[in-house]
């Protein structure tokens, strides 16, 4: 199992001196890396889709970028970042990418799942790489503006040119990840790791916090202190199990009603036998096959959800709490 991690000194940003980084899609990841690397010293350019359908062109030209088609611009590239929706990525890379990758560029990405799942397959005189600030795009950015950097991952699947793990390090650097530090994995590992994330830590906090909410405004509680307790009581007690750790927090920090509250209730919650049959399913390729399938048929499961959530009783008590009491 890899567990090396780079910091800044370990890291020579001068690999990328006399290259050219094209930046695949100007969206959440796209703009905030592609400012943060030319920050850096790095020459950056954007590929970007149709003009008259999409946004990135005009608004990587505003940021003073030069913006080519995703053809030319890896025509033109060293190293192509691809910072696409992972289900846009396959055909994009069939139409634009693949036939115009110079042999010895190195292409990037920032999620391993269409290369584990055979969507993508790289030719065989390119590197493959990876890498990924593990943060939305604007706390990438934010966190570079303030002098410090979100810790990321990289890997290597195919190695070339004997240096792409020098590369790969040089794009994190420039995005300043590892100002904090980035650790070696396997696009296997993080790829599944961030599927099962989402699904389970993400998916599953959310469905709690809908869930207490829930449970305390059908017993009578008033809807405002019920969204209080099942978001605002979570968002600030996370930063400091953060910061000092978990056990740190329930010993020295919390109450002793809360340190046995967690201890004796907390487990009951969590359904293991449910968790881990989602990672069965995450390693078996089930939920890529899925979501690719969603993604495919227009999405209609999520438009239905979105448009379901939207108008749920949480989401307008949430609008009206943020009004009132904001950022508080």
């Amino acid at each position: 199992m890899l567990n090396q991690v780079y910091r800044d000194e370990d890291v020579d940003l001068s690999v990328l001196k006399n290259k050219v980084v094209a930046i695949l899609g100007y969206g959440i990841q796209g703009r905030p890396q592609a400012l943060c690397m030319r920050d850096s010293g790095v020459k950056v350019i954007i590929g970007a889709g149709a003009r008259d359908q999409f946004p990135d062109w005009d608004a990587a030209e505003q940021d003073g970028f030069e913006v080519y088609d995703f053809a030319e611009a890896t025509r033109r590239a060293d190293v192509i970042h691809v910072l696409l929706a992972d289900p846009a990525q396959p055909s994009v890379y069939k139409e634009s990418i693949h036939k115009n990758l110079k042999s010895g560029s190195t292409l990037s990405f920032a999620h391993g799942f269409n290369v584990l799942y055979g969507a993508i397959q790289p030719p065989k005189d390119v590197n493959v790489v990876l890498f990924v600030p593990n943060a939305p795009g604007h706390l990438v950015r934010e966190k570079y503006l303030a002098g410090s950097g979100i810790y990321g991952a990289v890997a290597v699947d195919q190695d070339v040119t004997g240096d792409a793990m020098k590369i790969v390090l040089a794009l994190a650097k420039a995005v300043g990840s590892t100002r904090v530090g980035v650790v070696e994995v396997e696009f296997d590992s993080e790829t599944e790791g961030d599927n099962f994330e989402e699904q389970v830590l993400y998916g599953g906090t959310i469905a709690l916090m809908r869930a207490v909410f829930d449970v305390m405004v059908q017993n009578g509680y008033p809807p405002y202190f019920a969204y209080a307790k099942s978001i605002r009581s979570l968002r600030s007690v996370i930063d400091v199990m953060d910061e000092i750790g978990i056990e740190a927090y329930i010993s020295e920090r919390s109450s002793r009603t809360c340190e046995f509250a967690v201890r004796m209730s907390g487990p009951r919650v969590i359904n293991r036998a449910e968790i881990e049959k989602i990672f069965e399913e995450t390693i078996r390729g089930d939920f890529a096959a899925a979501w690719m399938t969603e993604w495919q048929l227009g999405m209609f499961h999520l438009h239905r959800m979105r448009r379901t959530w939207k108008k749920s009783l949480m989401e307008k008590v949430g609008h009206e709490w943020r009004k009132l009491f904001g950022g508080g």
